[in-house]
Order: C-alpha cells, then sequence, then structure tokens
C-alpha cells in the first residue's frame, strides 16, 4: 500500500509538471509569435479609413448668368454669416494591387451643408437691385468632394513607398440666397478638376507609419481658368491586425472662373474660392 501511494503521488507530480511545462512551452511560442509580428512590416492591400474632422473655412462666390439674374461677390462667412468651423464625417478607401502592390486606386468622399440667416450689416447688390443695411438674408451653400485617385508607386521596399499619382476631383455644389421672401436665385455647379501629385509613406515601427499625399493643378483656357490643392500628412497607429486608428492634418484650396455659360458647369458663370484645413481623427479597417 504504501509503495502504490508513493507511485501515485510521484505519478500526479509528473503530470503537474508536465502541464506546467506545456503552458510554459506555449507561453513562450505566443510571445515569440508577437514579437514576430511586431518586427514584420506589411504593406496592406486594402484599407476603409473614416473619421471626424474639424475644419476652419474660408469661402468667396461671384455668380452670375443666364436665367439667374445674380451678381453677388461675398465672403459667405463674413458676410453671409457663416460658422467659420464644422465638423464633418470623412471616408476614404484605397486598394493597392499588382504583384508587389506598385499600383493603388484611393477614392475619397466629404461634404460641407451649410446654411445661415443674417441681417446684413453691409450693402450688396444682387443683379439690379441693392439690398440696403438691416436685411435679412437667408443663405444656403452646400458642396461636395469627391476624389478618384490612381498611385503608382516607382519606388518600394520593406519601410518605405513613394509614389506619383493621376486623377480627378469632381465638386458637385449648389448655392441660394434669398432675401424677406421678395426674390430667391440658386445656381447648381459641378466642377470636375484633373489633378497630379505625389505620395509617399513611412514605417517607423512596423505598427507606426506616417503618410502624405499631395494633389495639385493650375489650368487656363478661353473658357475658363482654375486652380486646386490638397495636401494630407497623417500618423497612423496600427496595434491590431486588422484594425488602427490615426490623426492627420488636411488642406485643401479651391478656386475657378468660367466666362461664359457652357453647360458644362451646371450654367454656372462666375467665380467660387474655397479653402479650409483642419484636424481629423480617424479609425481604420484593413487587410
Amino acid at each position: 500500500m504504501i509503495l502504490i501511494e508513493v507511485m501515485h503521488k510521484q505519478s500526479l507530480v509528473f503530470i503537474l509538471l508536465l502541464f506546467l511545462t506545456n503552458i510554459s512551452l506555449l507561453s513562450q511560442e505566443e510571445i515569440f509569435d508577437i514579437e514576430r509580428d511586431n518586427s514584420i512590416y506589411h504593406w496592406e492591400k486594402f484599407s476603409v479609413n473614416i473619421g471626424g474632422f474639424l475644419t476652419t473655412l474660408n469661402n468667396d462666390i461671384s455668380v452670375k448668368g443666364t436665367g439667374l439674374g445674380l451678381g453677388v461677390l461675398v465672403n459667405l462667412e463674413d458676410a453671409l454669416g457663416f460658422d467659420i468651423s464644422q465638423f464633418v464625417v470623412r471616408g476614404s478607401m484605397e486598394y493597392h494591387f499588382g504583384s508587389r502592390k506598385r499600383s493603388a486606386v484611393r477614392v475619397g468622399y466629404f461634404g460641407f451643408f451649410r446654411n445661415s440667416s443674417k441681417v446684413l450689416e453691409t450693402n450688396i447688390s444682387i443683379g439690379d437691385t441693392e439690398y440696403p443695411i438691416g436685411t435679412e438674408i437667408t443663405t444656403s451653400s452646400n458642396k461636395q468632394i469627391i476624389s478618384a485617385i490612381y498611385d503608382y508607386n516607382f519606388y518600394m521596399d520593406d519601410r518605405i513607398r513613394l509614389g506619383a499619382s493621376l486623377g480627378m476631383y469632381i465638386l458637385p455644389s449648389t448655392f441660394s440666397i434669398s432675401a424677406q421672401n421678395s426674390f430667391e436665385e440658386s445656381a447648381n455647379i459641378v466642377a470636375p478638376l484633373p489633378v497630379i501629385g505625389l505620395s509617399t509613406a513611412f514605417f517607423i515601427t512596423p505598427k507606426l507609419l506616417i503618410k502624405q499625399n499631395v494633389d495639385i493643378l493650375y489650368f487656363k483656357t478661353s473658357d475658363f481658368k482654375g486652380g486646386i490643392s490638397d495636401i494630407n500628412l497623417w500618423l497612423e497607429y496600427n496595434p491590431f491586425k486588422h484594425f488602427g486608428f490615426g490623426l492627420g492634418y488636411n488642406a485643401f484650396s479651391f478656386n475657378f472662373t468660367t466666362y461664359n455659360d457652357s453647360g458644362v458647369f451646371g450654367g454656372f458663370e462666375g467665380t467660387m474660392k474655397t479653402g479650409f484645413s483642419g484636424l481629423m481623427l480617424f479609425g481604420k479597417c484593413y487587410f
């Protein structure tokens, strides 16, 4: 009996030691996998960013043309009482393809939908009528920015990516203004502009990287002149396998003038200038 009890206790001790040894080996293997994963630089194939954008706005518009009877040159924030800053939701998608993921397509969208009512502090001429100080003006200005860009990374290694860009920005916009129910005028504008640019990405660590892209263009014809610049700089942190987050800065400037009602810009004739800048916090899903 004594011998059997001793053997039984020895067996229990052996099983316990074996169990603890297996736990230790599994833990070491898991730690090794985490460390190995944290030491690998990985360029994602597909990503979606959605974030909140707090921006400071500055907009001028001069609208005139057939059927509009509208001839007003104003700063929307100063003259018509629009808020200087606004919080909007912004989203983008990026897809890399090819044997080494050198090619990519970027699509982005965000919009500003703004309304204002203000008693005029200065005289404003609209068409053939001048509205004096004290007139109540109601205004609506909605702008959307849709971008579709192709990138080709002419230099790429494990940590650095440098690329050239070619694409299109489309800016559907509407503007309307009324004064004490005595008149109401509006203009609809769709301004497509091609852009060229540069993009870079750099891994600081396997989980932390910094990115930037710059899209610009200016051109002039007999009927039109315009320019656009879109500058983005952001820091990404990807602590999870398919999810991350980041902080970015965006400065956008856009202006164009049409000299006749050609129909290309929705019957719009005049000048529009838009500029904004701000910070964006975003979440990211990637594969």
